[in-house]
């Protein structure tokens, strides 16, 4: 073999060798980018579990203060939007006691890859009483968008859901 086609296979090899371990890196950037989205989505279902615990405790209209974003946006049905936190804060300040029991549980996050933001997707269940005092049971379905801070402390920016015609059922 001429020395010129030795230079040859030698570079055909090691760019070959440079090719594999590329992919290779490719690969490990990717399982540690689906490693750390798995993060993400875990402390999105967590901090919307933790919103919903704290809703119990210190009540709702502190619970949805205290985990929104100053630029959050709500959508309930038959109502127009809040928007921003002020407004939140004048709307539980006139209708703390509207909401006699309500309860969510988030069944799905997702969160971009970087870890900025996400979104929650669950169900509710609101308890009230009608005009006669019968107990009257409504069931629903919730999109919650949220935004990492720069302490790491995750944010609602918006909130919204709709009725649904009965109760889940999970399989």
């Amino acid at each position: 073999m001429s020395k010129s086609r030795k230079v040859l296979a030698i570079l055909i090899v090691i760019i070959f060798v440079i090719i594999l371990i590329s992919r290779n890196a490719g690969n490990f950037r990717i399982i540690k980018n689906s490693e750390r989205t798995k993060r993400y989505n875990q402390s999105l279902m967590d901090v919307d579990r933790i919103f919903y615990k704290v809703s119990t405790q210190k009540g709702l209209g502190r619970a949805f203060i205290d985990f929104a974003d100053d630029s959050v946006i709500i959508i309930r049905d038959n109502e127009f939007p809040i928007i921003g936190k002020v407004e939140l804060a004048k709307y539980y300040l006139y209708h703390e006691n509207d909401i006699k029991s309500l309860y969510w549980d988030p069944i799905r996050a997702e969160s971009s890859n970087d870890g900025l933001q996400g979104y929650t997707f669950g169900r509710w269940e609101y308890q009230d009483a009608d005009k006669k005092g019968k107990r009257v049971t409504k069931y629903g379905d919730y999109l919650t968008v949220w935004k990492r801070q720069k302490d790491g402390s995750w944010k609602y920016i918006y909130d919204g859901g709709g009725s649904t015609p009965g109760q889940w059922i999970l399989q």
